[in-house]
């Protein structure tokens, strides 16, 4: 009870300290006296875009509308963006790349409105997104989320299926963190965890270091850059290895070497041990690489392969090998992924007292595309998501045919983590491989408004004699409300309508609903580097 104390405490001190700068905004009106105005004049000279602010507002002084202003501002941002294509980002100068940045934030609300701006928008994120080296000295403060949660039909401790059971907690992870960059080739990170919840029979509290870690490169180059210590490992889309952000997270006591010999090639090699005591029991090791080859902004092809000896219950000689490739283009306003994957390996099997050759292969397509209806900026989002299984697994005579991802964060499986892999246990029952077949759409009511609904049905490839393979359909609704950069608040509504196969293996046919108010923030204060001096 202390420790909830203490971090609700050192929220509420959080929350109370004024966090950094933030842009100017910009009058419904303004002349060319005003900053914005003069930055676009300027930038829209020096990169010669197509169209320019006209001479009534530069020389005459009339003035200009904000929207009016986004759409000149939309013209220079086109422009800078086809010249980092041809020529590379680094063409661009990076105190443009910050003024261009600046004003997008002030104008973010009328961009939208420019059928233009939808269509290149990923890439106007990406290019303006600041480089990895940052742009501060130091930087403190605290981030993390607070959460009211309840179930019915559903057990929260070990997200099991429980017909006529219903509980409440409130969840609570508060991460304290302090960056410290003395050059542009030194980073120190420290940051610790609290995470916990109290509710109904529940009641758990860990505190302990999260991440703390050195990097170091070569002095201006990217070319080569090392981090050792406890640090998070987030690739691709997640599908694979992922931070388990919406619960207590996932480190790894390790190091990583990038290495990046052109532009367009990135190759990580990395190796290390599970982090406690948020791994969730998990021991052992993992290494690997990921490669990434980037065509242009939006369009790359990534490689990976990684050797995972973690588990609950280690057996000596046990572990899984994870080959992989993942494809991404943008195609207009459409984007594409799909993420093929296979695994190799030793599991035990505790039947024959040995292990035995793991020979199973997974995989998701997904499709996603930014429209402009009525005014509103809607993301539209399509996904097929397999993993195989065994008749075997189902009858719980071998499992090394059934696909397993088990450091995975990806969407794909819902919000609810009713499914959380590819294998689903009901009782003594056991759902071999899953199809995922995943409908999702969401809408920017406002500019700080957002709610989208998504659909996931289930299906299992192989269970027991006479079961159903029906898993069952999820339906996720989440409005999220962003109070500003630092803060949101994101209320969500789940509901699983469960298929035969829950009434097979349980004899009941209950839903399962979960529901969730949650504070997200991200409170910093920090000292800006100073500009290099000419």
């Amino acid at each position: 009870m202390r420790r909830t104390l203490f971090f609700l405490s050192l929220t509420a001190y959080a929350f109370c300290w004024n966090p950094a700068f933030a842009a100017d905004e910009i009058p419904e009106q303004v002349t060319v006296s005003h900053w914005s105005c003069k930055q676009i004049g300027e930038l829209a000279k020096k990169y010669d875009a197509e169209k320019k602010l006209p001479d009534s507002v530069l020389v005459e002084g009339k003035p200009i509308s904000r929207g009016e202003l986004a759409h000149y501002l939309l013209y220079v941002m086109e422009k800078v963006v086809r010249q980092c294509d041809l020529k590379g980002k680094d063409a661009v100068d990076r105190g443009d790349l910050d003024r261009i940045a600046a004003l997008h934030e002030a104008l973010k609300d009328e961009l939208p409105k420019y059928e233009g701006y939808l269509t290149r928008r990923e890439a106007i994120e990406a290019i303006l997104a600041k480089p990895e080296v940052p742009a501060f000295e130091y930087k403190i403060g605290v981030n993390g989320f607070l959460r009211g949660e309840g179930v019915g039909n559903f057990r929260l401790p070990d997200f099991s299926y429980a017909p006529r059971h219903g509980e409440g907690r409130f969840l609570y992870r508060v991460k304290p963190y302090a960056y410290w960059h003395p050059t542009d080739y030194l980073d120190f990170h420290a940051e610790g965890q609290g995470f916990g919840y109290k509710g109904g029979n529940q009641e758990h509290g860990k505190l302990s270091l999260y991440q703390g870690f050195v990097e170091a490169r070569v002095p201006d180059s990217e070319r080569l850059a090392l981090k050792v210590g406890r640090q998070e490992f987030v690739y691709g889309s997640t599908f694979i290895l992922g931070s388990d952000a919406f619960m207590d997270g996932l480190t790894f006591d390790a190091l990583r070497l990038r290495v990046k010999p052109m532009e367009q090639l990135t190759v990580d090699l990395l190796g290390g041990w599970y982090a406690t005591p948020f791994s969730d029991g998990v021991k052992g090791n993992l290494a690997g690489g990921y490669a990434t080859w980037t065509f242009s902004e939006g369009n790359a092809i990534e490689a990976y392969g990684f050797r995972d000896t973690g588990s609950g219950d280690h057996h000596a000689g046990e572990h899984r090998n994870t080959w992989g490739v993942r494809g991404t283009a943008a195609l207009g306003p459409a984007t594409l992924e799909v993420e093929p994957v296979y695994q190799t390996g030793r599991l035990f099997n505790p039947n024959t007292g040995g292990n035995e050759s793991i020979q199973a292969y997974g995989g998701h397509a997904d499709l996603g595309m930014d429209v402009s209806m009525a005014g509103f900026h809607s993301h539209f989002f399509l996904s097929y998501a397999v993993g195989s299984g065994d008749g075997e697994a189902a009858t719980v005579v071998s499992s090394r045919k059934e696909f397993s991802n088990p450091t995975n964060d990806t969407p794909l499986f819902g919000d609810m983590k009713v499914i959380g892999g590819f294998g689903y246990d009901v009782g003594d029952h056991h759902a071999s491989g899953l199809q995922i077949y995943t409908i999702g759409w969401g809408i920017d009511l406002t500019k700080e408004l957002n709610l989208s609904a998504t659909g996931r049905y289930f299906l299992a490839n192989h269970v027991e004699e006479g079961f159903s393979r029906s898993i069952g359909l999820e339906t996720d609704f989440t409005l999220t409300y962003a109070v500003n950069g630092n803060l949101s608040l994101v209320a969500g509504y789940d509901h699983f309508f469960t298929g035969k196969f829950f009434r097979d293996a349980a004899g009941s046919g209950d839903d399962i609903h979960y529901g969730y108010l949650m504070l997200q923030f991200d409170l910093a204060h920090q000292k800006s580097k100073a500009p290099a001096k000419k």
